[in-house]
């Protein structure tokens, strides 16, 4: 089969085996039962160790009987080799084990994941890539003809961990080399940074975050690292399959992750695929805003890495007995996970998982394969796709008129900052992605989210044009190209919101001693005065009386030629409008998002609110809580509406709907909708509305009345 062949269908499949579970006993059944309930493809983990015990003698017995009971029922394949689960010899024979700080070894262990163990080697090591490359190819090379085979699966959730990871001489001089290639010579990178390392072959990856800046390269050169990873399993594909697909998803993308603990740069990756994807951890029980914005969170960062992505591991429940979602959120969550944009499917797992930490856990179906409240939700969902999901095909969501700003510079200095100064080893340092950048843009995020307005995310050189608004939060990095970039915007006639911390810092890290940087003032009218950690009495009031507490830190601002719109409780600025060129800047010294409280009443929204109108960006009229969500396709769009608040809503559509797809607690009269807490309707709608601004022309869509 070949991936093209998805012009009929909305790819929808689940993972099916990992070694060594499920057993062999259970094969045929479950697949049986897998094609009739309308998955359309399984995925295949074949793991290096399993089929490799011993060097070059390679088994695989147990994959040509699941790619045959595949066949017969008429399921495609996703084929994903696993390789960081390496057989001994490749610790034993090939120095494949990694080395953290001080040259202490990261010893190969197993967990449920990983079950069959070796996890993981070093993949800078030439002697494992060779190795490694040979499986790959002997893998693709015996399934390669296979009617069953559909695409292949480059990695699984490639990723730089932990931060310690690694300090072999193979990484060591990969990084060096990284860093010349950046700089060029040693006294080039030594007058760059303000260093006086001797050469290169004495430099060494730090082990202290002390010093923002060698931290700051050393983790930037981890995703170049985990990027090859990706690259070279790519490239062995493609010498033995010419017209392969090849697919790849992460664990967590840049807006998710630890920039410095978990990375994978998402950019880099996708250079290697000929599909991007992400796995999906939402939360299974949401309740706050941001809680319940968390799948269009990722959705739309992954729609900016690829139009057509796919949402891969997709989580019906967690392991370790936890308490599954109540059906109505499952579903939900689900039909969220499709209208973000993506173009394919798949669930993390078809049975709950019998071994290790992941024990009772992640499947659709109990241990023994038979349903589960779970599992009938998504059979629905299935049956529902059988008969609509050909016009989700050639569907792209319509474009926001907000922007937030992605600064991964930015992200990964505010990480670094959270460090621990005081020791001389961050080795213990673990994954935790609550620096203040990440939580400012996941704040931002959700409050324009739930405004009504989804954005979309841009980084420095994408096309601003068709933006009527750029919101930029706690940005300390920005270079002189990303100065003028946003310098052109506003000129141009965009509204640019800056929350402060902004352009505090240069290219080295450095604090700038002129803020912002790079002439940024004469866009902004005002230049940053004191910033002092932010207390509980520090509170800004706006023109309209609307009064904020300080998030993070209370940043005073000096105005120069910027209309003063808020004051601190002593006077000085935190506010000011500046019109430059065709266009506004609104700069905060307060920022709202880091002041946000994760509640639906909170006064950041009033002022993203203000923020909207200042930028003529017209609200949707669905009511607080209320989302839609819009796929586009020549001449029809596909609409789902959430209730994500407790109260009941009644939405009036702009035309009544040409098909009603799936309807969960609410009841569709024409154009009239009454939504239940927690409804979800999805429906086919014919395209109305030219653009989401056309909203304003509309006299049929009415303001929605709360019930």
């Amino acid at each position: 089969m070949k991936y093209q062949d998805t012009d009929c269908f909305f790819p929808y499949g689940t993972q099916y085996h990992r070694a060594p579970t499920p057993e062999p006993g259970e094969w045929a059944e479950d697949l049986r039962e897998i094609a009739r309930v309308g998955f359309t493809h399984i995925q295949l983990r074949p793991q290096w160790r399993w089929h490799e015990r011993v060097r070059d003698q390679r088994t695989w017995d147990d994959l040509d009987t699941l790619f045959d009971l595949a066949a017969s029922h008429h399921l495609r394949v996703v084929l994903k080799p696993m390789l960081e689960t390496a057989p001994d010899w490749v610790f034993t024979e090939l120095q494949g084990t990694r080395i953290g700080f001080h040259n202490i070894p990261i010893s190969p262990i197993a967990h449920g994941a990983y079950y069959v163990g070796g996890w993981w080697p070093c993949f800078d090591n030439p002697r494992v890539v060779a190795a490694a490359s040979d499986f790959v190819r002997a893998l693709v090379a015996r399934y390669r003809q296979h009617p069953a085979l559909w695409c292949y699966n480059a990695w699984n959730e490639p990723v730089s961990r932990p931060l310690g990871q690694c300090q072999c001489p193979y990484s060591i001089t990969s990084y060096r080399d990284w860093l010349q290639h950046q700089f060029g010579t040693i006294e080039q990178l030594n007058a760059a940074l303000g260093k006086a390392w001797t050469s290169y072959e004495t430099l060494m990856p730090p082990s202290a975050a002390s010093d923002y800046a060698e931290m700051f390269l050393w983790r930037q050169w981890a995703g170049y690292a985990v990027a090859q990873q990706v690259r070279f399993v790519e490239q062995a594909i493609r010498a033995v399959d010419t017209d392969a697909h090849i697919m790849m998803h992460v664990s967590g993308s840049l807006v998710t992750q630890d920039p410095a603990c978990e990375v994978s740069d998402d950019f880099q990756n996708v250079e290697h695929t000929d599909r991007y994807g992400t796995s999906f951890w939402v939360p299974m029980h949401p309740v706050t805003p941001t809680e319940h914005a968390a799948p269009e969170y990722q959705s739309s960062w992954m729609r900016r890495i690829d139009p057509a992505y796919w949402c891969h591991e997709f989580y019906p429940n967690h392991g370790n007995w936890c308490r599954p979602p109540e059906p109505r959120t499952l579903q939900r969550l689900i039909w969220l996970a499709i209208a973000g944009g993506a173009d394919g499917l798949t669930f993390w797992q078809y049975r709950s998982e019998r071994v290790g930490s992941e024990t009772n856990g992640y499947g659709l179906r109990n241990i023994d394969g038979t349903p589960t409240e779970r599992s009938r939700v998504v059979d629905g969902i299935a049956a529902t796709l059988q008969q609509y999901g050909h016009r989700l095909r050639g569907t792209r969501r319509v474009p926001a008129q907000v922007a937030l700003l992605y600064s991964r510079e930015s992200d990964l200095l505010s990480r670094i900052e959270m460090m621990p100064t005081g020791i001389h080893d961050v080795s213990r340092e673990t994954a935790n992605a609550r620096h203040p950048y990440k939580r400012a843009i996941r704040a931002a995020h959700a409050l324009y989210l739930h405004l009504g307005h989804a954005p979309d995310w841009v980084v420095p050189g994408d096309d601003l044009g068709r933006f009527a608004l750029v919101h930029v939060t706690a940005a300390e990095m920005i270079n002189q190209d990303m100065a003028m970039w946003l310098h052109n915007y506003v000129h141009q006639g965009g509204t640019l919101v800056i929350e402060y911390p902004f352009a505090c810092r240069d290219e080295r890290t450095w604090v700038s001693p002129e803020r912002p940087c790079h002439q940024l003032h004469t866009l902004t009218g005002c230049r940053e005065g004191e910033r002092l950690v932010a207390h509980n009495e520090d509170v800004a009031t706006f023109a309209s009386n609307l009064q904020l507490r300080a998030g993070e830190w209370c940043t005073e601002l000096i105005a120069h030629g910027g209309q003063v719109i808020a004051r601190w409780q002593d006077g000085a600025v935190a506010g000011v409008r500046y019109s430059y060129g065709e266009g506004t800047v609104i700069t905060l010294g307060l920022n709202a998002a880091l002041a946000y409280q994760d509640a639906w009443d909170d006064p950041s929204r009033a002022l993203y609110a203000w923020l909207l109108g200042e930028a003529q960006v017209v609200t949707p009229p669905w009511g607080e809580g209320v989302t839609v969500l819009r796929r586009q396709g020549d001449a029809y769009e596909v609409w789902c509406v959430m209730n994500f608040r407790h109260a009941s809503q009644s939405v009036v559509l702009p035309t009544a709907p040409t098909a009603a797809w799936s309807q969960i607690g609410c009841c569709v009269d024409q154009q009239c909708i009454t939504m239940e807490p927690g409804a979800v309707l999805v429906m086919e709608m014919p395209c109305v509305l030219d653009t989401a601004a056309d909203l304003a022309d509309l006299p049929v869509v009415r303001q929605v009345v709360q019930r």
